[in-house]
């Protein structure tokens, strides 16, 4: 008896082979402004650096137990880290710092120079240029917070009256980076005539009412016969309008149009299987 080998189905080309991940590419809308982002120099992060090492804590040395010697032991009696004693005048996080410029209470800041993304310190940086509070982008700033004072943030505040040696630093520093100002153009908007109502003619006064139909085949508002006219002149008469001017006003370029930018997926990202 002659025997054949089974055949297999032909391979396709076009099939992505185990172990590939197939890139993707995505349409992003981003902002037509850049963000100012002033990242200081190696030197200049170094006296920033030792000035912020004046106000260094002693973070204690916590060994963590392995979970065979505490899983028998109940929670409230496991060993806890020992609290960290807190610099006074010191603001900690994107949200501490947040809510410090908004209340006027911050005087300086300092952001981690390698955030990613840094999309979500954008309403920080909006509100300090509004407030006029100077911030530095410092390299390793994560690094540096967890050996100083034991807490790695990527974004530190400065109270207003505390801390004056760092502030006076931060301010220093930030004039050699001077905050490009907005072109006039974006500031420019559109400006419309004012009327003085008390000046206006009025013709008529009348009263407020409420217009209804009882039957499908009427029209409550009945267009008059100049308004059928082409060249007929409307005027607004009482005070529910105000009248402008016809003078025909050039468009203004004060929005910029955004940019679209093609961006693409982290192959190297751990999917959730």
């Amino acid at each position: 008896m002659e025997v054949k080998e089974a055949t297999t189905l032909p391979k396709k080309k076009n099939t992505i082979g185990r172990g590939k991940i197939k890139k993707t590419l995505k349409n992003v809308l981003c902002r037509p402004d850049q963000v100012f982002w002033p990242a200081i120099t190696e030197n200049e992060a170094k006296s920033l650096e030792s000035v912020l090492k004046n106000h260094s804590i002693d973070i204690p040395v916590f060994k963590k137990a392995h979970w065979k010697e505490i899983k028998d032991v109940p929670k409230d009696q496991r060993p806890k880290p020992p609290k960290l004693k807190k610099v006074e005048g010191l603001l900690l996080g994107i949200r501490e710092c947040s809510d410090s410029v908004q209340n006027g209470g911050c005087s300086a800041i300092v952001l981690e120079a390698n955030m990613n993304p840094r999309l979500i310190v954008h309403p920080l940086l909006e509100m300090c240029s509004k407030k006029q509070v100077p911030y530095l982008c410092l390299p390793y700033l994560k690094t540096i917070s967890a050996n100083c004072f034991g807490v790695p943030t990527s974004c530190l505040g400065i109270k207003t009256d505390h801390l004056l040696d760092i502030k006076n630093e931060i301010v220093k520093l930030a004039k050699n980076y001077p905050q490009p100002k907005p072109s006039e153009e974006l500031g420019q908007v559109n400006k419309v005539e004012k009327i003085d109502i008390n000046k206006m003619d009025i013709t008529e006064n009348t009263p407020f009412t409420f217009l209804y139909r009882k039957r499908k085949s009427e029209r409550i508002f009945v267009p008059s016969s100049q308004d059928k006219e082409v060249n007929a002149t409307k005027k607004f008469i009482g005070q529910d309008f105000i009248e402008f001017s016809e003078k025909k006003e050039e468009k203004s370029k004060a929005y910029m149009k955004m940019i679209v930018k093609r961006i693409t997926s982290n192959p190297a990202r751990v999917k959730n299987k």
